[in-house]
């Protein structure tokens, strides 16, 4: 394995990345229009944007001695504090005397004249990006609390840039503005809901770029760039989104965000991604919902996470092990445990079979109530290894005793390249946290496998495309509450075409085995055909439509994984910009 320098290391659990030029300055001249306002970046790091608000004010007319007053920055971490300094002094001659260590959830802003904390026209920067498993401790409960008081309930999902922003609209005069670089998860991600609606309340116009190629690819996060006007306007809400190819777009900003598509108050889509708003085909999948042709897969059935053993390395064997043990067979469950082990729509008795020849860990041990000889020293072996002290296992009585395992009638990937995969369990197997569980106990069990076909029709998938979200390696990730969400046909239609429905479903299992994408894609139009133009009545224009949309979600998403990978990997700075 190759190691990770600690420098990139201590990079990653501060939540900081370099912020290119390119991104910087057209921000700065968008958000500083006045040689009289006043600039705070809560996360200065390297001092980049403070140093391009300092030439911004210069271009505009500002006096050197006043522009030391009006540039404020603040960060966690000292040496950052000590760069930005140094930074100013060679860039333009000074140095900022509002320039402080300091926490910024325990800063608030004020009134006061000459305070480092006033109230600012501006905000400018790149907030640190702490995944929320990272973000914890008294910091963390600060952050939350402080987004609260602003009226904004995050949950315990929440990563730690976004109560950042909620604080740092805090410090905005009216009619200010907000100019940062975040995660893409602002424009998508479920636990930022509250602060997209949020923004939309304090904003008269909010800006949301996005890129088709990789701006941080070292760092394997997508970003965007958030451009928020006029704080406390009374005027009418704007949401404007816009795709860049890269960050060298910015430099002609205005006639970018001239080609941004414009949505008005109460008309925002729920994700602010280029293809998530209105076009016909969404159109058109929304008016399917409203007619009850296509239903969410709440109304007939829930989708759920498997078992969490926490330690599947102890818990999950192979038939092997299992014999080698003297493991009773009474006390072990045929199981999944990766999505590799369901390649097709179908997951059979013949292929729980094969699992077992190859000899595949497929067997989870869920001992009854009296431990037989030979599971008293599988206890022991568990207690060697320490297992009893994992998280998961030392909050349980006993700790060896795996909670929640259930057979669905189905199985979801819960990451996908381009098509997610719906598969009906036929084995009746048991799965891990590695796969979401689909129960449909609601479907018949004679429409199961027409009702597993159907949901490879466009609509259903442009619906995954639009409610997961997309990761850095391209992947389109579906949490249990946005699997619910996802709109299938209605039952009615299933029953009609049920005969069709199951033929065609055996064709796409086979075709998803053999992972032939042409065929695979050619048995989803059939689907198309049968489902939504015969099934729901849809013109072929409609179908033509609902395809595109999916079409350019899906290339989206993979185009973005293309490009991450493209980059080749440059050396970061040595100083980090933090919480602060």
């Amino acid at each position: 394995m190759t190691s990770v320098p600690a420098e990139r290391t201590t990079r990653k659990q501060l939540g900081a990345f370099y912020s290119p030029r390119t991104l910087v300055e057209p921000m700065v001249s968008w958000a500083i229009r006045d040689r009289r306002d006043c600039v705070l970046d809560p996360s200065c790091g390297d001092g980049v944007f403070l140093v391009a608000a300092t030439e911004r004010l210069l271009v505009l007319g500002a006096k050197r001695r006043s522009i030391s007053q009006q540039v404020a920055g603040m960060d966690l971490n000292l040496e950052a504090v000590s760069v930005t300094r140094t930074a100013l002094k060679e860039a333009v001659g000074f140095r900022s005397s509002h320039l402080a260590t300091a926490n910024f959830f325990a800063a608030r802003p004020t009134d006061e004249a000459g305070s480092p904390w006033a109230a600012v026209d501006a905000v400018v920067g790149n907030p640190p990006y702490i995944r929320y498993q990272d973000f914890n401790g008294g910091m963390r409960a600060q952050a939350l609390v402080s987004a609260a008081q602003a009226g904004v309930r995050l949950t315990q999902l929440t990563s730690s840039w976004a109560p950042f922003v909620v604080h740092a609209i805090s410090f905005l005069r009216p009619g200010g503005r907000l100019a940062l670089i975040l995660p893409a998860e602002l424009a998508h991600a479920q636990y930022a809901e509250p602060l997209r609606e949020h923004l939309l309340r304090c904003f008269r116009e909010v800006n949301v770029i996005s890129f088709r190629q990789a701006v941080f690819p070292n760092a394997q996060v997508e970003v965007v760039v958030l451009l928020a006007d006029g704080r406390d306007s009374s005027s009418k809400r704007r949401l404007r989104l816009v795709e860049a190819d890269n960050d060298g777009d910015l430099v002609e900003l205005e006639h970018l965000l001239a080609r941004s598509v414009v949505f008005d108050s109460g008309h925002q889509p729920s994700k602010w991604l280029p293809g998530f708003g209105e076009n016909a085909g969404v159109r058109c999948l929304d008016e399917l919902k409203e007619k009850g042709l296509v239903v969410p897969l709440s109304e007939t059935g829930k989708a759920n996470i498997g078992f969490v053993s926490g330690a599947n390395d102890l818990f999950v064997l192979s038939p092997a092990d299992a014999s080698m043990w003297r493991l009773p067979k009474a006390s072990l469950r045929p199981c999944v445990i990766r999505a590799r082990q369901i390649p097709g729509a179908l997951i059979t008795q013949r292929d729980f079979s094969a699992l077992r020849v190859a000899d595949d860990r497929c067997l989870l041990w869920l001992p009854r109530r009296r431990l037989t000889r030979s599971e008293l020293a599988y206890v022991r072996h568990g207690k060697r290894l320490r297992i009893q002290q994992r998280y998961k296992c030392r909050t349980r009585v006993p700790w060896y005793t795996v909670p929640g395992v259930m057979v669905p009638e189905a199985f979801l990937t819960y990451m996908s390249d381009e098509v997610p995969r719906l598969c009906l369990n036929e084995a009746r197997l048991a799965a891990a946290n590695t796969l979401l569980t689909v129960r449909i106990e609601s479907v018949p069990r004679h429409l199961q496998r027409a009702f597993v076909g159907a949901f490879y029709n466009s609509a259903t998938l442009l619906s995954c495309e639009r409610n997961g979200r997309s990761y850095g390696g391209g992947v389109l990730k579906l949490e249990p509450r946005e699997a619910d969400r996802m709109l299938l046909p209605a039952l009615e239609v299933v029953e009609r075409h049920k005969d069709d429905l199951s033929g065609l479903v055996t064709v796409l299992d086979r075709e998803l085995r053999k992972g032939r994408s042409g065929r695979i894609r050619e048995t989803i139009s059939a689907v198309d055909d049968l489902v939504l133009q015969r099934g729901l009545g849809l013109s072929a224009d409609d179908v033509r439509n609902i395809q595109e949309a999916r079409k350019r979600l899906v290339e989206r998403r993979l185009q973005r994984a293309k490009s991450m990978r493209s980059h080749r990997p440059t050396n970061p700075p040595s100083v980090v910009s933090t919480i602060g």
